[in-house]
């Protein structure tokens, strides 16, 4: 997918890029890679309920990051953060519900690891890990987006939470006249 998106223009490898990759693909590929390594040396059997608790947990992540990802189209889908001319901030189907569907169906995925660790401690310590590249890449994902929509951008964090849905009151359009 990234090599499908990804286009020469929309990176300037500088010091900010490399900040910004190491800050967060290096987080998520140690939490993923830990928790294999770590799995594949416990002598713990596995399951049938763990299994079938590993596999759906792990088949749902993926089904909604994959999902995610058409929802948001080639041009809007990218490992780099860039816009281009036709791109339109997405506020429907499953960022409708939160900002960034596709970091909370990799971290569904990354759980399914963590529960194959058959450790708490272990598995917890690769999810905070995992959690942390995400929001690192967050923290440059939504000032670019506040950057480019503006107003739009704030009116939409406003109404959906970032890793889940907001649970509560919506927040109502002011009436003509308001």
């Amino acid at each position: 997918v990234f090599v499908i998106t990804v286009r020469k223009t929309d990176i300037t490898f500088d010091k900010e890029h490399v900040k910004q990759l190491i800050g967060h693909t290096l987080p998520i590929a140690a939490a993923l890679v830990g928790l294999s390594f770590v799995s594949r040396a416990t002598m713990v059997p596995v399951t049938v309920w763990e299994i079938i608790l590993i596999t759906g947990v792990f088949l749902v992540g993926a089904f909604l990051r994959v999902l995610a990802i058409y929802q948001l189209g080639k041009t809007g889908f990218k490992f780099d953060i860039a816009f281009r001319r036709k791109q339109k901030l997405k506020t429907n189907q499953l960022y409708g519900y939160m900002r960034h569907p596709t970091y909370t169906a990799m971290m569904l995925v990354i759980l399914a690891y963590a529960i194959t660790t058959n450790n708490w401690l272990i598995g917890s310590l690769g999810m905070l890990v995992a959690w942390f590249g995400f929001q690192f890449r967050i923290g440059y994902e939504e000032k670019a987006l506040e950057g480019q929509f503006g107003e739009e951008y704030f009116q939409y964090q406003t109404k959906t939470g970032m890793w889940y849905p907001k649970l509560g009151k919506k927040t109502r359009k002011p009436s003509v006249g308001e």
